[in-house]
């Protein structure tokens, strides 16, 4: 039986270059750089936590599929019970009917296996990000003339994108959010608390801060927590601030509506599909944190408001289950031939 990789790339691999060394020290960031070669924490990324959910639901779909380390970053900070395969074992000659799937952020990863079936899955809308990755020789190339097979991505809004970018047609298998972990607690809830995910923009996260220093809101910044932390700081909150992007189609703001949290700031592009202004969250143009401040306003003001865009939240997340998410896996890799394979 033909068996399906997810390229689970080495994302905090440790490359001290002395030319970018030499550089931080002349900006007065030497040690800055020194600590985060020497000392960097590895931390959940949310594509990564997407590619162990299909390699766990094809495996439910009767596939042999893996998560495959390509170096010293697993990524499994949310207790998935999945067994991992690691490419000192794999190697890279496989067979005419396996699959390997290789994230868009490193664009020639999967095109290192030799024989396979390669497929890119997008995450993101940050072309500028992939175009700065090519050599000089593929600049201008889309994922089918760089050497993939086939592209998927993770919203239907990116295959629209891809469309207008790269005249690519590509299929969408779109998140979906285990309801099942993901649900709110409203005995938990703390008013007036507002959570964000320091990851995204924290510029902008201070700004926002800043500029609402006089509204009756505590701010709870929090980074690389488990999945089950993470649920648990959304059922805390009241509020989820949205400051990504651009973003292809954004977990945390979906999951954040499914615990309860009132959902403002940001779509990223690919919150677009749920994020829906004055009905399931408030959205402000991608940087407008002077909108955001505005409308945090509002919400103080308005408290019945909030419950009708928390309640509308949740409602629209309830929507995107684990369970379309598969059938749309299922109805994608059926048109590959695995023997065995119902």
């Amino acid at each position: 039986m033909a068996t399906i990789y997810y390229l689970i790339p080495d994302l905090h691999k440790k490359e001290f270059k002395l030319k970018d060394c030499l550089k931080s020290v002349i900006s007065g960031q030497g040690i800055a750089y020194f600590k985060n070669k020497v000392f960097r924490k590895h931390k959940p990324v949310g594509g990564i936590k997407v590619m162990y959910q299909h390699c766990m639901m094809l495996q439910e779909l009767g596939y042999e599929a893996y998560p495959l380390i390509m170096g010293d970053y697993v990524g499994n900070f949310f207790g998935y019970d999945i067994e991992l395969k690691y490419i000192k074992d794999v190697g890279y000659e496989l067979s005419s009917k396996d699959i390997v799937v290789s994230p868009e952020f490193l664009p020639y990863l999967g095109l290192n296996f030799k024989n396979c079936i390669k497929i890119l899955f997008n995450q993101s809308q940050s072309w500028h990000y992939y175009e700065n990755k090519l050599d000089k020789v593929d600049v201008g190339k889309n994922y089918l003339e760089l050497g993939y097979d086939s592209v998927i991505n993770c919203s239907e809004h990116l295959c629209k994108m891809l469309k207008v970018k790269m005249g690519l047609d590509s299929v969408a298998i779109t998140n979906g959010i285990d309801q099942s972990k993901f649900f709110p607690l409203p005995d938990m809830r703390i008013e007036g608390r507002v959570l964000v995910l320091s990851r995204k923009h924290p510029e902008h996260i201070q700004d926002i801060i800043s500029a609402s220093s006089g509204l009756n809101f505590n701010f709870h910044i929090v980074d690389g927590l488990t999945e089950a932390e993470l649920i648990n700081e959304y059922q805390q909150a009241d509020i989820f601030l949205a400051t990504g992007y651009p973003e292809g189609l954004p977990l945390p703001q979906l999951e954040a509506m499914k615990c309860g949290c009132v959902v403002i700031g940001f779509s990223g592009g690919g919150g677009d599909e749920y994020m829906i202004d004055n009905v399931t969250s408030l959205v402000s143009s991608d940087g407008d944190c002077d909108d955001v401040v505005k409308r945090l306003r509002m919400l103080q003001k308005n408290k019945s408001f909030k419950e009708e865009i928390r309640q509308g939240g949740y409602e629209k997340a309830s929507e995107y289950t684990i369970e379309n998410t598969k059938r749309m896996l299922g109805d994608f890799y059926s048109k590959f031939y695995f023997k065995g394979v119902k």
